[in-house]
């Protein structure tokens, strides 16, 4: 056997919409590369890793099945990442992808009858069997699936790892939504999470239409799984550690699988031979991005033996018989879990009279009965498992699941979970809300806290711009993709318009360049109660970040560093009862976020750019540094002229004058490009509108 680096973090990738096209190479080598310059311990780890493989190899040369009838078990905990959407897969999907494992790893899959005659007698059962957790690491009863709500499950990575149990004791499956572009799956060698306190990264992450043949997955994406826990277990891609297929000749330092090319269509060419003359390269193998798979080599199973009696991640550990008994995967664990009561609808704020269907996701262990409550709805309690209610009393509404089997019960209350509208508009055109009275932001505002942690809207005292009240956002530091959204109380617009939704803001940010303010406010509307909405303006990056740049937890300080903001509203939110939902979604590297004086009237309020223009306009920093950057976002394509001139209206530098498409553009502005320092103003003009910003020269 032939040793090489094992420091490639490895993926399966997909191309689910043209299935003609099969997985290239992924992104993920340049984070394990990071990783081992960050931590310089990892190569001693994996030169440690790489001799006890290629020691076990030298001793178990002459014999694949290295424990003859004995097996190697390993106890498996899934954690089902979602946002009660189709990727909270059911547990029979979880089941059946066990199944589709186990069948891979014992060389029971029925398609091994299609091995080619070239590997029929390489083709080897691994003897590994996968066990899915009857105890949790603190001795509970478990099913070893347990359900998770997290925004994370969205493009998702490092940060929905959530809840990983111990890796010296269990396998841990991620299962989400979706992943970085193209990627399906991923998983590290034992040798780059070596080191403890990487721990945490050790496992699998996995689209949820990649586990099993049902539900979401498919039969086609069903050896996913298996190929990434190949991963785990100290195997490489065929044509070795990396991601780039079809590139080159490679190998992985295994006997019994040829040099290999790779492919990259889903089309399977059983023949392939483009390395080694007269040689079949192995197609069928899990550990290749084919489609075709169905086989581990004798020399693969004696590496993945290897790595199961190596202490590197603590693999050893996993099959012993004493973890087995911890982790209630031995032979005599029987077990019924008590549920966990859970549950969602997809509305939360409906008119009354709306009929609504709440849905029973409840999960780690089987439910028997279960019992609704639903107080003044109609109707009031429930045994269905996905129940249709109608409430007709406006009002905050509590919600109530109980759900039993043999084992006991489990309850989970809600309060304040649906809030059900008055026919009527709380407010009439011309009210200003200051927030000075508490009660009017507890009981009439709706905060939507969906990640349920420290960062949603609320009310602040001390701080305002008229007032010394307004309502913030704790977004310092905020985790990426963090969504939290402010819903108003309800707006009487029927007497028509022209209306506006004016208010103020101040926000900072935390990044120290420009290409790095990603922080997103978005504003709604809605005339069916919060049913269905309806975006009317969005303000993002530098024309978000008003404030500037601050390095700690960012509070205004005087109205200079607040913003004021008219939206125009089209006729068809002239209405009797509308909402407005302000959504203030978070890139990383964003910093607080307060708003005062939202209020609805026939006039906008006195800003340079308002709604009817095409364009907004900003620049960051501002005064002019080299780096300073011109941010024109058009919200509707057109013809745009942007100058800049001196205090005289003399033109000083053309930055742009022709067509813009719709969305941000940037121009950078240098001192070097104007005459001296001192004041002057940029100018954008798109044949409508006319707006200027001071420029101000050090």
């Amino acid at each position: 056997m032939r040793i090489f680096t094992l420091w490639i973090s490895l993926c399966l990738l997909t191309s689910i919409a043209a299935k003609a096209q099969a997985p290239a190479f992924c992104d993920l080598p340049n984070r394990e590369k990071e990783l081992r310059e960050e931590y310089p311990a990892i190569l001693i780890e994996d030169q440690k890793f790489q001799e006890f493989i290629a020691q076990w190899v030298q001793n178990n040369k002459d014999n694949a099945d290295v424990r003859d009838n004995d097996v190697y078990i390993i106890p498996i905990v899934f954690h089902i990442i979602h946002d009660y959407g189709t990727e909270n897969i059911s547990d029979d999907q979880v089941y059946d992808a066990m199944r589709i494992l186990n069948e891979d790893y014992r060389k029971l899959n029925a398609d091994t009858s299609a091995i080619i005659d070239d590997f029929k007698a390489v083709a080897s059962d691994a003897h590994i069997e996968f066990r899915l957790a009857n105890k949790t690491p603190g001795g509970s009863c478990t099913n070893g699936i347990e359900h998770i709500h997290s925004l994370a499950t969205n493009n998702a990575g490092e940060s929905a790892k959530l809840n990983p149990w111990p890796r010296s004791k269990y396998l841990n499956i991620w299962v989400v939504r979706t992943l970085p572009a193209g990627i399906g799956g991923y998983a590290y060698l034992p040798s780059t999470v070596s080191i403890p306190f990487l721990a945490p990264y050790d496992g699998v992450i996995i689209l949820s239409t990649f586990i099993g043949s049902i539900g979401t997955g498919s039969p086609h994406y069903s050896r996913a799984l298996t190929h990434e826990i190949g991963h785990s277990l100290g195997l490489n891609h065929p044509w070795g550690p990396n991601n780039s297929n079809d590139v080159e000749c490679g190998d992985d330092g295994i006997d019994d699988t040829p040099i290999t090319k790779g492919s990259k269509t889903e089309v399977c060419n059983l023949n392939l031979s483009v390395c080694t003359p007269g040689v079949i390269e192995n197609v069928q193998n899990y550990m290749d991005y084919s489609y075709c798979s169905n086989m581990f080599t004798a020399g693969q199973v004696t590496v993945m033996n290897g790595t199961l009696n190596s202490p590197s991640a603590e693999r050893n550990n996993l099959p012993t018989e004493s973890n087995l008994v911890a982790t209630g995967t031995d032979d005599t664990i029987q077990t019924v879990c008590v549920p966990r009561a859970d549950f969602y609808s997809n509305y939360k704020t409906v008119c009354s009279g709306t009929s609504i269907t709440f849905h029973d996701v409840s999960w780690g262990g089987v439910v028997d009965s279960r019992e609704w409550n639903f107080g003044d709805g109609n109707p009031a309690t429930s045994t269905d498992k996905d129940p249709v209610v109608t409430f007709s009393t406006p009002g905050w509404k509590t919600v109530t699941l109980t759900v039993t089997n043999s084992a006991g019960n489990a309850t989970e209350a809600r309060e304040k979970y649906i809030y059900v509208s008055a026919d009527q508009g709380m407010h009439p055109v011309g009210f200003f809300e200051n927030f000075e009275d508490p009660n009017s932001f507890d009981n009439d505002y709706l905060v939507q806290n969906r990640e349920g942690n420290d960062s949603y809207w609320q009310r602040l005292t001390g701080v305002g711009y008229y007032s010394s009240n307004c309502v913030y956002l704790n977004n310092y530091k905020n985790m990426v993709g963090d969504i939290d959204n402010l819903i108003t109380p309800s707006y009487d617009i029927s007497v028509g318009g022209p209306a506006y939704l004016n208010f103020r803001f101040s926000s900072a940010t935390n990044a120290t360049s420009s290409e790095f303010i990603n922080d997103i406010l978005k504003i709604y509307s809605s005339t069916d109660c919060g049913k269905t909405w309806t975006v009317r303006n969005t303000t993002q990056g530098i024309a978000l970040a008003n404030a500037g740049y601050s390095v700690s937890n960012f509070v205004p300080v005087g109205p200079a560093q607040w913003s004021q903001k008219s939206i125009l509203l089209p006729a068809a939110v002239y209405d009797s009862n509308v909402r407005f939902r302000f959504e203030f979604t978070t890139n990383g590297n964003g910093n607080n976020i307060y708003i005062d004086d939202i209020n609805v009237s026939a006039f906008p309020v006195g800003i340079n750019d308002p709604d009817a223009s095409s364009f907004e306009l900003h620049v960051f920093p501002n005064p002019v540094t080299d780096a300073s950057v011109v941010s024109v976002y058009q919200k509707l394509g057109g013809t745009v002229n942007v100058k800049v001139v001196d205090q005289m209206g003399r033109i000083v530098n053309v930055l742009y004058s022709g067509f813009l498409s719709e969305g941000e553009h940037r121009f950078e502005l240098s001192k070097s490009s104007l005459a001296a320092s001192g004041l002057y103003y940029l100018v954008v003009d798109d044949g409508l509108t006319l707006s200027r910003e001071k420029l101000v020269v050090q």
